[in-house]
This record gives structure tokens, C-alpha cells and sequence, in this order.
């Protein structure tokens, strides 16, 4: 195996599975128990696929496609934000917060690798 396979291999793990950990750690602050509560293990899928998509996108040279992969996932919960206002809000804000989280450790990761394959 080549030393650029072996960084992007571990560039991957580290945007998918370490950004569980970043994303979760700073989104212990936003925890609010008054949100309805999902499958108790869903945000944690949803968020190893959502940087794997990402991870995805940016190797294949398809920006674009995060666009497209945030705009699906906003047109989703656009029926879960609605009502409430005070809930609501909150609810979409923790949901926009934790999705830029996640898009930032994939592309801290992805341009840290790009260096070092330079």
C-alpha cells in the first residue's frame, strides 16, 4: 500500500468516526432534553453518513453535491421545524449547528490531507 492510499484511508476514518466525537463534543452544549426525541441512535448514523457523503463528494471533485445533500436534508426536517416557535427554533438551530459541525471536521480533514499529499 502506498503512503497516499494509507493517508486517505486515514484521513476517511478520521472525518467519518473521529468526527462522531467532534461533532458530539461540541454539541454537548446545545443538549436540550425539552426537544422530541428521535431513535436514540439515529444522529449518530445520520451523522457517520452524512461525512462519509461528504468525504465522498469532495474525492470526486463534486462540491456541488453538498449542496445538494444539504438541501435534501433541510427539505426533510422542513416538516419537524414547523409550529412552536420557541421549540421549533431551537429544534433548527441544533440540527443547523450540528450539520455545519460535521461539513467542517470532513473539510478540516480533507484539506489536511490534500497537504500532505502535496
Amino acid at each position: 500500500m502506498t503512503l497516499n492510499i494509507i493517508i486517505q484511508i486515514v484521513s476517511f476514518t478520521s472525518a467519518v468516526f473521529g468526527g462522531y466525537f467532534v461533532v458530539k463534543a461540541g454539541m454537548n452544549q446545545f443538549i436540550d432534553k425539552t426537544l422530541p426525541q428521535g431513535f436514540p441512535s439515529a444522529g449518530k448514523y445520520i451523522g457517520l453518513l452524512e461525512r462519509a457523503l461528504f468525504w465522498a463528494c469532495f474525492s470526486m471533485n463534486q462540491v456541488t453535491l453538498v449542496g445538494f445533500i444539504l438541501t435534501i436534508k433541510a427539505i426533510y426536517r422542513f416538516g419537524d421545524i414547523q409550529g412552536d416557535n420557541n421549540q421549533k427554533m431551537r429544534l433548527s438551530e441544533y440540527f443547523i449547528i450540528g450539520t455545519l459541525y460535521s461539513l467542517g471536521w470532513t473539510i478540516l480533514n480533507w484539506v489536511a490531507m490534500e497537504k500532505f499529499l502535496c
